[in-house]
């Protein structure tokens, strides 16, 4: 005698709630806590090779990239404390990564000019100059847990000049023409530099900080 096997229907209102119940238990299961996103403090230095706007315009164009990969403490709250803090010479990594650490960040990045050239020539009348200039950017990124410079990048050296009166004195760099034109033309590429290699820095010392 064959038996035959029977098979018991779920009825939808039960099906409707072994789905509530599975979504349930998903939505109480513990999650992957995403990584924290990496912070970097930029600014202007160190203060002997500092021309005032290079690093505004470094950090414009690193916002420009959404997945870069870590984010920036805010632009205006960087010129205070570049102006309030000594950024000279042998202190400056120190001062630098100090600031840092004060708005949560990892890394420190010093925007400078290490080469900034101006070189007048006069018309045999006097009555006008020729200003050629020279520029370059370079970018020192400092671990804040340590004060070390761990990287050091730097731009092509960008030229140009401009023919003008000489009845009024040479402006400060920072008011150049020129030199603007030039840093702003060399901050992309040192911004393109950074987006390189600070994720990669930023992974370097995470890892050793674990000690993995």
């Amino acid at each position: 005698m064959r038996h035959m096997r029977s098979h018991r229907l779920i009825s939808p209102a039960a099906a409707l709630l072994v789905a509530a119940f599975a979504l349930f238990l998903g939505a109480c299961a513990p999650t992957a806590t995403p990584p924290a996103e990496a912070r970097v403090a930029v600014m202007n230095g160190p203060a002997q090779s500092a021309l005032s706007g290079s690093a505004e315009a470094v950090q414009a164009e690193l916002e420009k990239q959404p997945d870069r990969g870590f984010s920036l403490v805010s632009a205006f709250t960087m010129r205070f404390l570049e102006s309030h803090n000594d950024l000279f010479h042998s202190r400056a990594a120190g001062s630098a990564a100090r600031i840092a650490r004060s708005e949560g960040a990892d890394l420190a990045v010093m925007v400078g000019a290490p080469v900034l050239e101006r070189t007048v020539t006069l018309s045999a009348d006097e009555a006008s100059r020729r200003v050629d200039v020279a520029v370059a950017l370079e970018a020192q990124v400092v671990d804040a847990a340590t004060d070390a410079v761990v990287q050091t990048l730097r731009t092509r050296t960008q030229q140009g000049s401009r023919v003008e009166a000489n009845d009024l004195p040479l402006p400060e760099p920072a008011e150049d023409p020129t030199v603007v034109a030039l840093m702003q033309t060399a901050a992309p590429e040192l911004s393109f530099s950074l987006l390189a290699e600070l994720p990669y820095l930023i992974k370097q010392l995470l890892i050793g900080s674990t000690g993995g």
